[in-house]
C-alpha cells in the first residue's frame, strides 16, 4: 500500500505517520491488486481544535474507500475512520453476496477477507425510487434549483456538454460537480 500524506495547519510527527499505517495496512489484504492500492490521509487541525482525519483508498481498477471523522484526539479520529472503512467493507460484502451483478466490485476485493457482517442494521436497502426528466442548464442553475428544493445534491443536463453532471454541497459549505467523462 502506498501512503501520502496532506497535511493543513498540522506537522505529521512519526509516531502519527505509525499509527496510521498499522491501522491502514490491514485493508490491503483485501485488495486483489497488491501494490496498487493508494492510500491518501489527509489531517486538519481546525481553530477549535478538532482533529479531522480523511482516509481515500483506491486501485488503478477503479475500486474506492472513503471515510472521514472529526474528533478531539488525532488518535480517536484514526480509529473512527478505520472503524467507517471496516463497516463499508461489510456493506460491500453483504450487497456481493445478495447480488451477481457488482462482477467489477469482486474482482477488486477478496470477499473471503472481510469479516463477517452480523449487525442487519448495516444492510442496504432500497427504499425509494425516483425518474427524472432531465433539461439542459448550466453549473449557476443547477445550484439555484438545488437550493430551491433544499437539496444537497442536484442531478442536470449540462448545456455546454450536453452531459449528466451532479452538482452537490460539500462538509466545508462548499460546492462540487461530479462530471460524467464520455
Amino acid at each position: 500500500m502506498k501512503f501520502q500524506y496532506v497535511c493543513k495547519e498540522v506537522s505529521l510527527t512519526p509516531a502519527m505517520r505509525k499509527a496510521c499505517e498499522e491501522k491502514l495496512a490491514k485493508f490491503e489484504r483485501y485488495f486483489r491488486s497488491e501494490g496498487e492500492v493508494s492510500c491518501v490521509v489527509t489531517i486538519l487541525i481546525r481553530p477549535n481544535r478538532i482533529k479531522s482525519v480523511e482516509v481515500a483508498m483506491s486501485t488503478v481498477d477503479g475500486f474506492y474507500l472513503r471515510a472521514q471523522a472529526k474528533e478531539r484526539d488525532f488518535y480517536n479520529a484514526v480509529d473512527t475512520v478505520v472503524e467507517k472503512l471496516e463497516g463499508q467493507m461489510r456493506k460491500i460484502k453483504t450487497q456481493l453476496n445478495k447480488s451477481t451483478k457488482h462482477n467489477s466490485l469482486s474482482e477488486n476485493i477478496y470477499l473471503d477477507q472481510i469479516i463477517a457482517d452480523e449487525a442487519e442494521e448495516n444492510e442496504f436497502e432500497i427504499v425509494r425510487r425516483k425518474s427524472l426528466s432531465l433539461t439542459p442548464m448550466d453549473e449557476e442553475e443547477a445550484l439555484a434549483r438545488m437550493d430551491a428544493l433544499g437539496h444537497h445534491f442536484f442531478i442536470y443536463l449540462d448545456s455546454a456538454t450536453g452531459l449528466v453532471n451532479v452538482i452537490y454541497e460539500r462538509e466545508d459549505h462548499g460546492y462540487g460537480v461530479i462530471e460524467i467523462e464520455k
